[in-house]
């Protein structure tokens, strides 16, 4: 009798403490997945400034969540939900470039809208999926900024500035640009628009001259951008499902979204104006 009340007591022990174990350690979820990784708004380079932006999505947290993706042997493939106008250069070519090094079927699933920056994130990926209404292309680059010197002019406001090297003060909106300062930005953003352009035509497998051709800043419909093969089919989330798991070999899966987690802090930093100092110019895939 004293025995099996041992054999008992120790059962329950062992009992609780795995029960407690399970409280703390999460335990491996092997079933297959499909991560859906958001990207939405406007697209900026590196890490907020505040935990939270409004309208704005930064270029290290997509890749976080990638990289997640990467290491989770239970997720078999991502898919891009975007709705995103574009963004800065810097901001969309890091996520492209993250992308083009996954090993696991990527496949961009453009929603609303996918033109400029967010277009060149989608081309990197292994096949697109967009509505037939859904915006998409927009391959051309922006440059802008406010200029102010009519105003301070109209106030007898005289602006004067100091400065070291001819371009120093180029984006100034204290000054109107001269033609020098005009050509030499102008020259830039050519530069850029290039590497754009090589880089949807390398990443979608299209003759240069076509990609040269559409690359005028227009907008296509999901339509015709897959007449022009800007994009690969034609319907939302449920075709970019079914082709992530026939890429990835699988039948079904379980379907988790990553997203940004937003606390108590994160919605008081929401009201927290940031101001920044320098250069107002701003060079975007938009």
């Amino acid at each position: 009798m004293g025995k099996i009340k041992t054999i008992i007591i120790t059962v329950v022990l062992l009992w609780i403490i795995a029960y407690s174990v399970s409280l703390f350690v999460e335990i491996p979820d092997f079933e297959d997945k499909v991560a859906i990784i958001p990207i939405e708004n406007t697209i900026t380079a590196g890490a907020l400034k505040s935990p939270v932006q409004q309208n704005v999505v930064s270029s290290s947290k997509i890749i976080e969540f990638i990289e997640k993706a990467e290491k989770d042997s239970s997720v078999r493939g991502i898919i891009l939900a975007i709705n995103s106008p574009g963004g800065t250069v810097v901001g969309s070519k890091e996520i492209a470039d993250k992308i083009k090094n996954v090993e696991k079927p990527v496949v961009a699933w453009i929603r609303e809208i996918g033109t400029s920056g967010a277009y060149w994130i989608a081309s990197a990926s292994d096949k697109i999926v967009a509505d037939e209404l859904s915006l998409t292309g927009s391959i051309g680059v922006i440059s802008s900024y406010l200029e102010f010197s009519g105003l301070l002019e109209s106030f007898n406001v005289t602006y004067e500035s100091l400065t070291t090297g001819r371009y120093k003060e180029l984006g100034s909106p204290f000054k109107e640009l001269t033609e020098e300062e005009r050509s030499f930005l102008q020259k830039k953003l050519n530069q850029i628009h290039d590497y754009f352009v090589e880089e949807v035509a390398s990443n979608r497998n299209l003759k240069l001259t076509d990609v040269e051709r559409l690359a005028t800043g227009e907008f296509f419909l999901g339509k015709e951008a897959l007449e022009l093969g800007l994009v690969d089919y034609l319907g939302g989330k449920d075709l970019a499902v079914n082709i992530t798991k026939e890429l990835a070999g699988v039948e079904d899966v379980k379907i988790v979204v990553y997203e940004q987690e937003r606390g108590l802090f994160d919605i008081l930093s929401m009201l927290k104006q940031d101001f920044a100092f320098g250069s107002s110019l701003k060079i975007e895939a938009r």
